[in-house]
């Protein structure tokens, strides 16, 4: 099921955009944005269960657990059929999206990734066979 975001572009930045105008300003300083309505689509309706996924990096200024979520069925396949998961857990940012860093840990815990260890702002987590 896809559904429509507005997705707020930083004026001035090219590489950067987030779902929350107060995101956006977090993550990068700017005084003005613009609104860009984006059709989105969850992942697990893109990939394919045959298809092998090694890695999955998510960076998305503080949704990263509605991109998990949106990514279930993908994250629940057994052991090392599961992606290695890299995602961004900056605790400013998700509460603008009204999530948390326990909320994921919550989540993933529920799929099977019991293994996960930060790296500066990132974590990083493994299905252990």
């Amino acid at each position: 099921m896809s559904l429509f975001y507005l997705f707020y572009q930083l004026v001035g930045r090219l590489d950067n955009s987030a779902v929350s105008a107060s995101g956006a300003k977090m993550a990068f300083k700017s005084n003005e944005e613009i609104a860009l309505q984006v059709r989105t689509i969850p992942l697990d309706e893109v990939i394919p269960e045959s298809e092998q996924v090694l890695l999955l990096k998510i960076d998305v200024q503080g949704w990263e657990y509605h991109v998990l979520k949106g990514a279930s069925k993908l994250l629940s396949r057994k052991g090392s059929e599961a992606p290695y998961l890299i995602y961004e857990e900056d605790e400013r940012l998700l509460k603008a999206s009204n999530s948390s860093a326990k909320e994921i840990r919550d989540f993933l815990r529920s799929v099977g990734y019991h293994d996960c260890t930060q790296h500066g702002t990132d974590a990083h987590c493994t299905k252990k066979d």
